[in-house]
């Protein structure tokens, strides 16, 4: 690549990286918030009664492919694995939120998986008089980590996902961008919560929807908590009660 577009390419990314950042520090204070609700409201106040001081709540930042195989293995459903990449990992933006035992270091039920996409820099090359680029790739990375994902909880009722996108690229009238979305999520709505898998018409055959939520402008702490808590109140009374 010549020495002036290799520089251009740099600095079109130098944007987004800045808010990149920010994203991710704005999605880890809404997950320590859903930690800390989910243990004030049911550690700590009436619910008590129904968990024992056996349970507990932990965030880590990924997730090891070796703990997603084994977590479909446990199922005796399926036979076939390639473990060749055993010691890789995914590492979703916002981390996993998992509810675990003090005496069983094998328990880890997964109550919330999070990821913030921020997609675009049109916005801010149309103010600075540039032209027009394509659009990003943040849908092709988050299709990757969700893939793996539905295929580690393909065995349960729930798939407790949400993925907050922002940016002029995630804009009502970039309708092929958001069409992407559509399909990556299974043709299912956008911008609503979903948990539970839904339709089908057996154990094996419901369709997993996942809570995508896109749009222009940045999503802010409180917005992204009051979903996130909504989600890993809901996994925990499934695993639960």
């Amino acid at each position: 690549m010549p020495r002036e577009n290799l520089i251009q390419n740099i600095n079109q990314h130098q944007p987004k990286n800045k808010y990149s950042k920010l994203d991710d520090l704005n999605i880890d204070l809404a997950m320590n918030k859903t930690k800390e609700y989910l243990e004030q409201r049911f550690l700590k106040e009436e619910i008590s009664n129904f968990i024992d001081g056996n349970y507990y709540f932990e965030i880590e930042k990924h997730i090891e492919i070796s703990f997603m195989i084994n977590n479909i293995k446990s199922t005796k459903i399926r036979a076939e694995f390639d473990t060749t990449f055993l010691n890789n990992k995914i590492k979703p933006d916002g981390g996993v939120l998992f509810l675990r035992k003090q005496d069983d270091p094998l328990y880890k039920k997964i109550l919330l998986i999070t990821e913030a996409k921020r997609q675009g820099t049109n916005d801010l090359r149309k103010k600075e008089g540039k032209n027009k680029q394509a659009t990003g790739n943040a849908i092709e990375r988050l299709g990757k980590n969700l893939t793996g994902i539905k295929a580690m909880l393909n065995h349960e009722k729930i798939t407790p996902f949400v993925c907050f996108g922002w940016g002029c690229d995630f804009a009502s009238n970039e309708k092929t961008v958001l069409a992407k979305l559509n399909v990556l999520n299974e043709f299912y709505y956008l911008n609503k919560t979903y948990i539970f898998k839904t339709d089908g018409n057996s154990d094996h055959n419901y369709f997993s929807p996942v809570s995508m939520y896109f749009r222009e402008e940045k999503w802010e702490v409180d917005e992204m908590y009051a979903i996130m808590k909504e989600i890993a109140e809901t996994s925990l009374r499934y695993y639960i009660f």
